[in-house]
């Protein structure tokens, strides 16, 4: 009997055939997107040019908001005759080099000749606008790669390049890290337009990519809950259990702005930390793409929930006072980022195993509004906590979203395991 290691090993060399390499390329493309797009650079860079906490919570979430534009994806697609392919090309088009925007703007405002309100605004606006456009393109992406690739391929391959996305950010932001504070020190809001300039110039590859994938097709998607009343049933209560995820999620705070507002520490040690974070995303993505080949997706997502209540539960023990509070701040960041890893890539496939095609587009749209507000009722209620300031605020947060994942936890329907499992016999 070949031995689970030996397995690993070829499924990993399955993965580097040459017919992957385009959804390797975006996978990696996006995963420069998200970190010097994203919150590890914009946070310290809005909290640089004097942007409030809360405030600068808020800005750095408003891609998500955005999203919920999929709720009308399927007029979208009877207005263009079901050209998915469009769509996604289009929304990655306007998205995706929106690093080149933002250079642009905190170039202005370092040269002085734009004030720190105006481009405060701004990159609210070119992340907000431009972040959803990217946001809602790699959304729908992954329904592509459902429809072109077999069911097999399609376990091997999802997963794993979930993996790249979410942890190619350690390669690019420890230097970023180790550099940052003493560039910002010299250089002053210079120090961040290089960075956002290699995102631009990231964000050209998705748009290059997409157009040599195999087209999908056609694609119709169906009004209201087009499933049997037992599938229907599963994915109302997935659904249910997104929402509060989502919610939970949006009470969460940053673990940047509190090492920066609460703790004192420079940007270096937030961007530390996002790297930190990346990493762990790195090492657990290997296990949960692994895992998810075969093993139950319902079983990995409880689990992540009840994780990230334990890691949030132990930020309580950050408190300023505590001369390990960095260090308790870091090892948040490393669960966290394993319960992240974990709940993202099995919420996802959960949600591929339980509909498939123009179904996943249906189950989208249909529960878009509903998380995407959800998410924002999150971050609104944490931006006006925050309000109270200093480790009390945050406190609350740490403790509000810990419960809410605990909830979350039991909510997960968790399938019964399937012996032996295999990628055809899975659970769910």
């Amino acid at each position: 009997m070949a031995s689970p290691d030996a397995g690993r090993l070829d499924d990993w060399r399955a993965f580097a055939a040459r017919r992957y390499r385009p959804f390797r390329a975006l996978a990696i493309a996006q995963g420069f997107l998200g970190a010097l797009t994203g919150p590890a650079i914009t946070i310290p860079l809005l909290l640089a040019l004097g942007a409030p906490p809360a405030l600068a919570t808020a800005l750095a979430v408003l891609p998500a908001a955005g999203t919920m534009i999929q709720r009308w994806l399927p007029a979208m697609l009877d207005r263009t005759d079901g050209n998915l392919r469009g769509i996604v090309i289009l929304t990655a088009t306007l998205g995706e080099p929106r690093g080149l925007l933002l250079a642009a703007v905190v170039a202005l405002a370092a040269a002085g000749w734009l004030p720190a309100w105006a481009a405060i605004a701004l990159i609210g606006v070119v992340s907000g606008l431009l972040g959803a456009s990217g946001a809602i393109a790699y959304s729908l992406q992954q329904s592509w790669y459902q429809i072109i690739l077999p069911e097999d391929q399609r376990r091997l391959v999802a997963p794993r390049l979930g993996g790249i996305a979410l942890g190619i950010g350690s390669i690019i932001l420890l230097p970023i890290a180790f550099t940052i504070d003493g560039l910002v020190a010299s250089i002053g809001l210079w120090a961040y337009v290089g960075p956002l300039l290699v995102a631009g110039f990231a964000g050209l590859v998705p748009v290059i990519v997409l157009r040599r994938l195999p087209a999908p097709g056609r694609i119709r998607v169906p009004r209201g809950m087009p499933w049997s009343d037992d599938a229907q049933s599963r994915l109302r209560r997935h659904g249910n259990v997104m929402t509060l995820a989502l919610l939970s999620a949006g009470l969460s705070p940053f673990l940047s702005v509190y090492a920066i507002a609460v703790l004192g520490t420079g940007a270096g040690f937030a961007i530390a930390v996002s790297a930190v974070s990346s990493a762990t995303l790195v090492l657990s993505s290997l296990y949960v793409s692994t895992h998810l080949r075969g093993g139950s997706s319902s079983r990995l997502l409880r689990r992540s929930f009840l994780l990230r209540s334990a890691a949030l539960f132990l930020g309580l023990a950050a408190h300023p006072a505590n001369p390990l509070a960095p260090a308790v701040v870091v090892l948040v960041a490393i669960l966290l980022a394993a319960g992240d890893t974990a709940g993202q890539l099995s919420a996802n496939e959960r949600l591929m195993r339980l509909a498939t095609g123009p179904g996943v587009l249906a189950f989208q749209s249909h529960f878009v509004v509903r998380n995407v507000g959800a998410y924002t009722g999150g971050v609104t209620l944490a931006s006006l906590v925050m309000v109270i300031g200093g480790y009390p605020a945050f406190a609350i947060l740490f403790a509000g979203s810990g419960i809410g994942r605990l909830f979350a936890a039991r909510a997960t329907e968790v399938s019964q395991p399937a012996m032996p499992a295999t990628a055809e016999t899975a659970p769910a």
